[in-house]
């Protein structure tokens, strides 16, 4: 097993070492040249959007509660690619920007261009850790190997192949891991078809509810359920992993296309843990725990090479992620906060400092992946925070000429703020040395509920009352608009 495994993630590297022959300069590295065909984008976008929490947790979701617990997958990051491909994809391509940081310097200035930067770059280094710890407890696991060994090793290959290949290294490679995944979860559905113990005529109504419900019966509220649904929509539309692979395209028609395209992908191929789940609950299969609710049943119905085949496919979700990660982190931190003080850099050097940036910011993902104790706590934050006054922000500047620099830093700040006291981060900072004072801090520092949709409606007044300001002339601002929003 640890053979075939290694064997696996080797080939990515070979795969990154041959694309980084065509990699020259900044451009090449961080949107692969604008090479990118519908195809590529397409699948590339698909293979990046589905984590391992896709493979791996939906379907131990999905038979703990019903469809309710396939509102972030499928459904919630489908419709949010679809989001993309309608509000995104065309004029960000169309600007010609490398980052979406650098469409906010184009529209709003410099001052909202960093700050949309510094509230992008550590959430993303959480999420990378805690693909990479999911990544070593699935190695550790299958091949009967130590976490740290694991952990180390996946962790080397990746930041090897991701600062080598750039963005056309990755793609390539997603292509290889999105081809795994698909046939992989197809081989694993069919199996358990044929075997006899699984049908859909048992799956019961109650399993078609969307709300959840708490022990003691109660649904959960509207604004709970909002809330769950608008944290994968709108949290993760501005996540600057899918967004490089349709700036990437030859043309905006193609990004757009791409995202489309994407977006069928994940839904038929994230339908497959969904129908995994919902069989496998009719049919009272249990697992140990939610996340090794697929893994448990592939092991006890697959034969062993196909299982190997299916954990190559649980990998392959993770590699296309946490290399998009790392390589969105190094984008962002050169194109935003390092180029405007460097300009003069010649191409070389710039290609240099990419590669050095991601190499950093795998070292950084690692270090918090290895601690471990902190990661499972963090994932839903780094997934939504900071993200509402970005998008708020984002969506304005993208298709209008409303509000200018004071707004757009008003609504980013506003988000942040929002976020960081919604999801109860000031108790919990307080919780880590001491749980009785936490405990004992205001209802308001311990977080609420609806926080991502409350930051959101936040993010978007804030813009809005400032953009008033702005147009009465009560608050000044020099106002800059790109082509994209003309």
């Amino acid at each position: 097993m640890i053979f075939a495994l290694a064997a696996y993630i080797i080939l990515q590297f070979a795969i990154a070492l041959w694309a980084s022959r065509f990699v020259n300069s900044e451009a090449d590295y961080f949107v692969a040249g604008r090479r990118f065909g519908l195809l590529m984008v397409g699948v590339s976008v698909f293979a990046t959007w589905f984590g391992a929490e896709t493979v791996m947790g939906a379907s131990g979701a999905i038979a703990e509660e019903g469809l309710a617990g396939g509102r972030a997958d499928p459904f919630g990051y489908t419709i949010c690619l679809i989001g993309m491909a309608l509000f995104l994809a065309y004029k960000l391509r169309d600007a010609g920007v490398m980052t979406f940081p650098d469409f906010f310097e184009q529209r709003f200035g410099a001052r909202a261009e960093v700050t949309a930067a510094i509230l992008t770059i550590p959430t993303s280094i959480i999420w990378a850790s805690a693909q990479l710890l999911a990544m070593g407890q699935i190695i550790s696991e299958t091949a009967m190997i130590s976490l740290n060994i694991a952990l180390f090793g996946g962790a080397v290959l990746i930041i090897a192949y991701t600062t080598i290949g750039g963005l056309l290294g990755d793609a390539m490679t997603d292509m290889v891991q999105g081809a795994v995944m698909m046939v992989g979860l197809t081989i694993l559905l069919i199996t358990i078809l044929v075997s006899g113990d699984f049908s859909f005529a048992k799956i019961t109504p109650e399993q078609f509810d969307l709300f959840t419900y708490d022990e003691e019966g109660t649904r959960e509220s509207w604004l709970s359920a909002l809330d769950t649904w608008m944290v994968p929509i709108l949290g993760s539309l501005v996540a600057q992993e899918a967004i490089s692979r349709f700036l990437g395209a030859r043309s905006a028609s193609i990004a757009r296309k791409g995202c489309f395209l994407a977006a069928a992908l994940y839904l038929v191929f994230g339908s497959i843990p969904l129908m995994i789940g919902l069989l496998g609950h009719s049919a009272g299969f249990e697992a140990d725990s939610t996340d090794s609710y697929l893994p448990e049943l592939a092991k006890q119905y697959l034969s062993p090479v196909m299982y190997i085949l299916l954990m190559g496919a649980i990998i392959s979700a993770i590699l296309s992620t946490v290399d998009t990660t790392l390589l969105a982190v190094s984008a962002i931190a050169q194109r935003n906060l390092i180029d405007p003080v460097a300009r003069d850099l010649p191409e070389p050097r710039k290609l240099m400092l990419g590669r050095s940036l991601t190499l950093l910011a795998g070292l950084m993902a690692y270090a918090i992946a290895a601690s471990g104790e902190t990661i499972k706590g963090l994932v839903e934050i780094a997934s939504s925070f900071g993200s509402a006054g970005i998008v708020v922000a984002l969506l304005i500047g993208l298709h209008s000429g409303y509000g200018r620099e004071k707004a757009a830093l008003a609504a980013l700040f506003a988000g942040a703020v929002l976020s960081f006291l919604g999801y109860g981060m000031p108790a919990w900072f307080v919780g880590l040395f001491d749980e009785a004072a936490a405990e004992a801090m205001p209802l308001w520092t311990q977080g609420y509920e609806g926080s991502f949709v409350i930051s959101v409606l936040g993010a978007l007044g804030a813009y809005i009352g400032v953009a008033e300001l702005e147009k009465r002339g009560m608050v000044s601002g020099a106002e800059k608009e790109s082509p994209a929003a003309s």
